[in-house]
């Protein structure tokens, strides 16, 4: 047997396996052997074979969407938080939102039109002008942008504190700290004083960072108010370093008028946007 006739011997069950393996019957093989090869795109875009994410709490957010999803827990959790209403009392119901979600058409971030789709739920046991609604951002985790989130947050506030500019709000993960129209002096206040050398006290035993965000209003130009932004947060970390907070240990930055927590409608909004955020971010 010469050469040529041996190359054909072994060429011709060659060619004839691979086409049984990549011609006609090549997909039933392939799911046979690769199904993760054949994985296709659901209409939802959740791939076949992947688990669409499930909502385990009564209320949560996707990622740029403001729709509320709610579970069959959602009416005990709304009942209590009803349950904390008297005659006087406010409530105060805060959309979140991330800086890269998509802008809605109208309003100024997600955060108000969750806040806004919320009171439309809490409608029928409240009357909508004992509801008021904010808008706060929060840095993106992994996961957020494919997974239910916690979108909003509720809070009572008494009645005679509506129209009242707290110089100090304290939220579980910031501090408010706010200004007068137009300054980057803070408002004189005993209350920031005593929260500014008390922060400084914890800083300087734990060896946390601070960071520091200024806000403004939507008044002026937007360099303008960056840059007055900027100021008032310059203005309390110079507070706290006279206070004994080492300089590495403080970062300020600005958002100027990018990011309001109230609506710049009304003259009550706009003082509670004069703020700097102070938020403390543990050591590694």
């Amino acid at each position: 047997m010469n050469t040529l006739t041996k190359l054909l011997l072994w060429l011709i069950p060659t060619v004839l396996l691979a086409w049984l393996w990549f011609g006609p019957w090549y997909p039933s093989w392939e799911h046979l052997f690769c199904p993760q090869c054949h994985a296709e795109e659901s209409e939802d875009g959740t791939a076949a074979g992947q688990e669409e994410d499930v909502l385990s709490m009564p209320l949560g957010f996707k990622w740029d969407d403001p729709t509320p999803y709610t579970t069959d827990a959602f009416a005990g959790f709304k009942k209590d938080i009803l349950s904390k209403m008297n005659k006087d009392n406010l409530l105060e119901i805060t959309g979140f939102y991330f800086e890269e979600e998509a802008k809605p058409a109208e309003g100024d971030n997600l955060g108000f039109a969750r806040a806004a789709q919320l009171k439309g739920l809490f409608a029928d046991g409240i009357a909508a002008d004992r509801i008021q609604v904010r808008a706060r951002v929060q840095d993106e985790y992994d996961g957020v942008r494919t997974k239910y989130f916690k979108g909003a947050d509720f809070r009572w506030v008494e009645v005679e504190k509506k129209d009242e500019v707290v110089a100090v709000d304290t939220f579980p993960d910031r501090t408010i700290i706010r200004f007068p129209y137009n300054s980057s002096e803070r408002i004189k206040n005993p209350q920031i004083e005593k929260y500014l050398k008390e922060v400084a006290a914890r800083i300087k035993a734990s060896g946390e960072q601070i960071r520091l965000t200024g806000h403004t209003d939507n008044k002026g130009e937007d360099a303008y108010n960056m840059d007055l932004g900027r100021q008032r947060a310059e203005a309390i970390r110079k507070l706290l370093i006279s206070n004994g907070v080492p300089d590495a240990q403080v970062a300020a930055d600005s958002k100027g008028e990018s990011q309001p927590e109230a609506s710049n409608d009304t003259e009550a909004g706009m003082e509670q946007n004069r703020r700097v955020e102070l938020r403390l971010i543990k050591k590694n």
